[in-house]
């Protein structure tokens, strides 16, 4: 903070919020938005230079501090009394600086490895009921998500309900969670486990097996004193109408209050994480870096992930309304357009500057903006998933 105390254009609090409410636009433009189109406004060299001083973990903290203040003061969603969350990876293209190389890793891709890249692996612990990101992560490609996943935990409580895809189960994660009260849901594998290949094989859809923690894991007896060297986990194998078989294991063995049925549509709702990597990477395009240094990529990454978790906190409570004030007498769901309020959201932030003492109205202003701008879910479509080459860059979407 010593940084700031000198009187400049960019005190702490001033550079914070420009760098959330900036859009992809020129930087120039930006400036112009921010402190209004005067000759006496910061240059872009003095924005370069004041970012340099700004730790872009001031990002993850205030994301943990909003989340927070959200679980006091909300009625949020849970289901059967579990706080539903999921952890998932991708990966970001880098821009080629040199300082890239103090964290992240270069990759050569193509057919002979010669179109190289610098690379990161990012990562979301994600509440799926209530659209938050609670914690993220970015590190160097050649990071695991597992070891990203491990990272999340501190964030994960007694009572929560981890969901998480085949590529995260393992034997340290399952303990883990159940010394930390949690529960969990994972899809497996086939073939990385004896217990999932015989379960696979047997004519049973729904069995209990005892997991034994593996010696080089035995330091979590002593990190978790209620924890035992054996656990119990269940099985679940669901049949689709092509065949194919897919198994999920859960420490939640009572089968009256979790049906298979139930935890397997539960498991279905992890897909709300990779809406909110689509937020990241195709709405505010976050690989439009506004500078091409690993300190600025990860203030970048760490701003917008902050937008996605304050943009649905703000409308956490809106209700979606057509022009007329009504709902619709559609049979299909009306929801908010996220586009449109991600970047109303920066909207306010920028207004925030210079008006907090108008701060309620403001935002009663942005709720009913919000409110009118609508679109329909399109849950419970179903379409046949078409597979195709992998584009270089994501989805084109107007610039917000």
């Amino acid at each position: 903070m010593k940084d700031f105390l000198r009187d400049r254009f960019f005190s702490f609090e001033v550079l914070v919020l420009f760098i959330l409410s900036k859009s992809n636009k020129g930087l120039n433009i930006c400036l112009e938005e921010f402190f209004g189109e005067s000759s006496l406004s910061p240059t872009k060299s003095a924005f370069t230079q004041a970012r340099k001083k700004l730790c872009y973990t001031v990002f993850k903290k205030l994301n943990g501090l909003i989340c927070s203040l959200f679980y006091q003061h909300a009625k949020f969603k849970k289901w059967k009394g579990h706080r539903v969350l999921s952890v998932d990876g991708s990966t970001l293209e880098l821009p080629d600086h040199p300082s890239m190389s103090e964290k992240f890793s270069y990759h050569g891709f193509g057919p002979n490895a010669d179109a190289g890249h610098y690379m990161s692996r990012i990562s979301y612990l994600y509440d799926v009921y209530n659209a938050l990101v609670l914690d993220a992560g970015m590190e160097s490609y050649t990071t695991s998500e597992a070891t990203l996943c491990h990272a999340h935990l501190g964030h994960i409580k007694e009572g929560d309900l981890l969901v998480c895809d085949r590529y995260y189960a393992s034997l340290r994660l399952f303990f883990e969670l159940k010394g930390k009260g949690a529960d969990f849901l994972f899809r497996m594998k086939d073939n990385w486990w004896k217990c999932v290949e015989d379960f696979s094989r047997s004519s049973s859809s729904d069995a209990e097996y005892t997991l034994i923690l593996p010696p080089k894991y035995r330091w979590l007896l002593e990190k978790y004193p209620s924890l035992s060297q054996t656990m119990t986990v269940r099985l679940i194998k669901k049949k689709n109408k092509k065949g194919k078989i897919s198994i999920y294991a859960t420490s939640l063995l009572d089968r009256k209050k979790y049906t298979a049925s139930s935890l397997i549509n539960l498991y279905k709702q992890r897909w709300g994480i990779e809406e909110a990597y689509k937020l990241i990477k195709s709405r505010l395009e976050v690989s439009d870096f506004s500078g091409k240094t690993a300190w600025a990529v990860q203030q970048d990454f760490y701003a917008k992930t902050l937008i996605i978790s304050l943009c649905n906190i703000l409308c956490y409570d809106v209700e979606p309304k057509t022009k007329t004030g009504r709902t619709s007498k559609s049979a299909r769901t009306l929801i908010i357009n996220k586009t449109y309020a991600l970047s109303k959201t920066k909207s306010l932030i920028l207004k925030i500057r210079d008006l907090i003492g108008e701060l309620e109205q403001i935002i009663q202003k942005y709720v009913k903006k919000i409110a009118s701008k609508i679109e329909y879910s399109r849950r419970n479509q179903v379409f046949k998933r078409k597979f195709r080459a992998k584009l270089k860059y994501s989805m084109n979407y107007k610039s917000i």
